[in-house]
């Protein structure tokens, strides 16, 4: 597999599979835009909300061993994270050293003229890929032509070039004008993504509640950890990233723990990597045996299924404790090796067993039905 991010294969099992070779950093919520959708409210208020000056230094210094966990892949969002284009630079110089492919998510507002858009792409030269968004809210705060201009002069360097557009469900006639003007310079080189319910986006839509017949049955779509601003490690970046109290499924703080640990915690979280899998089915399964009910939390959107447990106590509670039993674990283990080739669960289950073996006993506990 090319080492590319996420957003840029070509298939959603390819994204699937690479998730577990990336790496996030959402840098800030400062944003010179404060657009009326922004799904993590960023806005020129919340520029103080970044990583401070010495994180880019630390990651730095981390990056052999973040590499030799096999990441293949960084993305630097936010907010905008050109805002910081100290720590940006400084992290995809380091990563490129490794041959980790770099990645960025930005509104162009820097391509508002050619001066500035060179001086941009020199300092972040080695970023490969590039998801410029645009939609009917950033035109407001950066005109078309600032993210034609973007697109034109990444081309012309051999970048690997997204346009992602955000859009309204249903589509508005506004929606669909500014797809085909993007399209008319940018072709197939564009993305879409639905305006969704977190942050100033709950304010436009909401999560489409379903029932057990239409609810979405397909597999988490997690892009791997996600660092947040303040150094909190999100399970992706999708909405359960804006879930803020505490949850099973936080890995942690950067600034507390290695990065490549935090790595190889979401390699192995055994309820994460069992969304990812199966998706919400046998979720569901372990809520029924139970005795409890769980059809409140399904969504037309597995993120949005996912958020909607993590803000109910007693479902996550249920699901935490079953995707821990040795036996799901076992199975869950054999499924990553045959759908993603990923042997991390597998190996630890190997060191447990050899660990219960040399001390004469198993837990009791482990051998709970999955």
């Amino acid at each position: 597999m090319d080492k590319q991010g996420p957003r840029h294969v070509k298939s959603f099992r390819e994204a699937l599979a690479l998730s577990s070779r990336r790496l996030g950093f959402s840098v800030t919520q400062g944003c010179p835009l404060k657009c009326g959708h922004c799904s993590v409210g960023a806005s020129p208020e919340l520029h103080a909300n970044r990583y401070g000056r010495s994180f880019g230094q630390e990651v730095v210094r981390q990056m052999p061993a973040i590499a030799d966990t096999g990441i293949w892949s960084i993305d630097f969002t936010g907010g905008e994270p050109t805002l910081l284009m100290g720590f940006v630079g400084d992290v995809s110089a380091a990563a490129a050293e490794f041959d980790i492919s770099c990645g960025i998510v930005t509104a162009a507002h820097w391509a508002r003229t050619r001066e500035q858009a060179r001086r941009t792409l020199r300092c972040l030269r080695n970023i490969d890929h590039w998801d410029i968004s645009t939609d009917v809210y950033h035109t407001d705060f950066v005109r078309l032509d600032a993210v034609e201009r973007a697109y034109e002069m990444l081309k012309d360097e051999g970048k690997s070039v997204i346009i992602r557009i955000a859009y309204h469900e249903p589509m508005t006639r506004d929606d669909a004008v500014l797809i085909d003007a993007v399209m008319a310079f940018a072709g197939r080189d564009v993305s879409f993504q639905p305006i969704g319910p977190v942050g100033r986006g709950s304010d436009i839509t909401q999560s489409s509640i379903a029932d057990a017949e239409s609810y979405d049955r397909g597999p988490c779509p997690t892009t791997g950890p996600l660092i947040q601003w303040d150094g909190r490690v999100a399970p992706c970046c999708a909405p359960a990233s804006h879930e803020m109290h505490d949850h099973a499924l936080w890995l942690g703080s950067a600034h507390c723990s290695p990065i490549a640990d935090i790595v190889r915690r979401w390699r192995i979280d055994p309820l994460l990597q069992t969304i990812r899998v199966w998706g919400f089915e046998i979720v569901r399964n372990w809520f029924a045996e139970a005795g409890v009910e769980g059809a409140h939390i399904l969504r037309s959107r597995t993120c949005d299924t996912c958020v909607e447990m993590l803000r109910d106590p007693t479902l996550l509670a249920i699901a935490v404790e079953r995707a821990g039993t040795l036996s799901h674990r076992v199975r869950l283990a054999y499924a990553l090796l045959e759908e993603f080739d990923e042997p991390w669960l597998d190996e630890l289950l190997r060191r447990e067993a050899a660990e219960y073996l040399r001390v004469g006993a198993w837990p009791a506990r482990h051998f709970e039905a999955a």
